[in-house]
Formats: C-alpha cells, structure tokens, sequence
C-alpha cells in the first residue's frame, strides 16, 4: 500500500507541475539569429522549468497572421525583443542552464535577469491514516514553492557576466544605476538591499519609492 501511494504522490506532482507551466504567449518581436538573419513577428518565451527542454532553452516565432510556429533553440539566437522587453543569449558556462537574460539595465556595465519557473510541489490532504490503515483519499491542496525565480547578474557583455549577490550589491548596483545620483544615495543609505531588486528598478525608473519606503 505504501508503494501505491508514493506512485499516486509522484503522478498528482507531475500533473501538478504540467498544469501550471506558464501559458504561452505572443508579443511583436524581432529575433536576431547567429547566422546574421533577422526576423520580425511574433515572439513567445517563457521562464522554462528545469528539464522543460531536453536540448536547453528556446523561444517560438511565427509570422504575423501565419499559424506555423517555430522552435529556435538558444545555440541559434544572439538577441531577441519581446514586447517592450529585450533579451540577449550568454555563452558564459555559469549560465548554462538559463542562459537567456532579460536586459534590465542597459548602459557601459549591464544588469541582467535570469529567471526559471520553479515548479513547487503539491500539498496533500487527506492522505489516510497511520499504522497499517493507509487511506486512497489523496488530495492537492495548492503548491508550495510555485513561481519565477530571478537571479540577477551584471557585466559588459552577456558572456562576461557575473552573479550580483549581497557582498557586491552595493559597489555593482551604485556602478550600474549611475546615471541618477539620487537612486544611488538610495541604495547606500541601505534604503534598497539586496532582496529589494524590483523596488529598486522601478525606482530607477519611474523615480517613485515603495509606499513604505515613502511613509519612513
């Protein structure tokens, strides 16, 4: 009975992450290939989760009115732009398994975003008893650890970069975000750490603070 129920844990885990893969979407884009060519349509990518591709990443293209859709793996992509949003490929082994970045600042020394969609894993309920009554009434709660994960990494060039963490957030973010002195005087007076990217970019940005930040 224990073996039935680890092999119903295991067939509700991958239905489970199945189910709540991100949609696929379609945004105007253009992609840049590696043999030079360049291609405007429309463009699909998503943060993968681990092992989605047996070959690594990719996005999909597809002509404007055109319902044929294809595949272009991350090996035959230098660039490409989705939305208002533009993503280069690194060649740097430390990306090897994510190696389409988001450009989140571009300028002398870039930020990019690295982001995978972690699957989680279902909360059961209702799984029987203890002792040797072992109840059939297994049920999915909701998914624990569900979502995109974003790791940031900064460099010159894509295949140069190099992860941002917390020893070096304060000297490579106040290098990146330059440009606007006051962002910078807001990440050395500890205003935005490590763990406060987004607030800190959508400051950049926009120049507005976080309500709590607003309210200090």
């Amino acid at each position: 009975m224990r073996k039935i129920l680890f092999v119903l844990f295991i067939l509700i885990c991958s239905f489970t992450a199945n189910a709540q893969a991100p949609a696929q979407q379609w945004d105007e884009g253009t992609v840049y290939h590696t043999t030079g060519e360049v291609f405007t349509g429309l463009v699909s990518w998503a943060p993968p989760m681990k092992g989605q591709y047996p070959d690594g990443d990719q996005i999909f293209f597809k002509n404007s009115g055109s319902p044929d859709i294809f595949p272009i793996p991350y090996f035959k992509i230098k660039a490409f732009t989705m939305g208002r949003d533009s993503f280069v490929v690194s060649t740097n082994i430390n990306l090897k398994n994510n190696p389409i970045l988001l450009v989140e600042v571009d300028g002398p020394v870039c930020l990019y975003a690295a982001k995978i969609f972690k699957q989680g894993f279902p909360l059961l309920i209702g799984s029987g008893g203890g002792g040797g009554n072992f109840g059939m009434g297994l049920e999915v709660g909701t998914a624990i650890g569900r979502g995109v994960k974003t790791s940031y990494y900064f460099g010159k060039t894509p295949n140069t970069a190099t992860k941002l963490d917390k020893k070096n957030f304060v000297e490579t973010m106040s290098t990146i975000l330059a440009d606007k002195p006051e962002v910078v005087a807001k990440i050395k007076d500890k205003t935005f750490r490590y763990g406060d990217m987004d607030a800190l970019l959508k400051y950049y940005y926009t120049g507005k603070l976080p309500v709590n930040n607003e309210q200090q």
